[in-house]
Parts: structure tokens; sequence; C-alpha cells
């Protein structure tokens, strides 16, 4: 896959993931929505898959290492909004 088509996909993604985390902090019963959750999840596994990608192109530009990292940070704090909420949502349904 080539560098710019990489990049493309990459900016809406990341874009995405913010909007997730936005969303996670302000109004989460949009996130638990079956679209909100098709979008979040959809986008954990994109990310996973552009970093890949990134990680075969195997070049020293700054550019492509800057983007990768972005992908990259912006996917493990997406995971890590849904490890959350898992703990949360766990908790919260415990409690008598």
């Amino acid at each position: 896959m080539s560098k710019s088509l990489l990049s493309i996909v990459s900016a809406p993604l990341v874009v995405v993931q913010l909007f997730i985390l936005y969303f996670w902090i302000f109004d989460w019963k949009k996130l638990v929505t079956e679209t909100g959750l098709i979008v979040w999840v959809s986008s954990i596994l994109l990310g996973v898959i552009i970093y890949l990608l990134y990680r075969r192109l195997n070049t020293a530009e700054k550019s492509i290492v800057v983007t990768k990292r972005i992908v990259f940070t912006s996917t493990l704090i997406t995971v890590l909004l849904g490890f959350f909420a898992l703990i949360i949502e766990f908790t919260v349904s415990s409690m008598p």
C-alpha cells in the first residue's frame, strides 16, 4: 500500500478516534448505541491494520514515523477507553 494512501486513511481515523474520546468523556450514551459500538470497534480494527501496514513500510522518513506513532497512540487510547468502559460497566452492574 502506498504511503500517500496510508496518510489519507490515517487522518480521518485519528479524527474519529478523537471523537470517540470526546463522546466517552462528555456524552457516553451515544457510544453505547449499536452505531457507536460499531464505529468504536471498527476504528480499533482499522487502527491496528493501518499500524501494521506502516510497520511493513520500513522507512525512516520523519513524516511516516510521526504518523505511525500518532495512529498507534490514538488506537491504544481507544482500546484503553473500551477497557475502562467494560470495567465501569462490570462494576456498576455488580452493585446491588
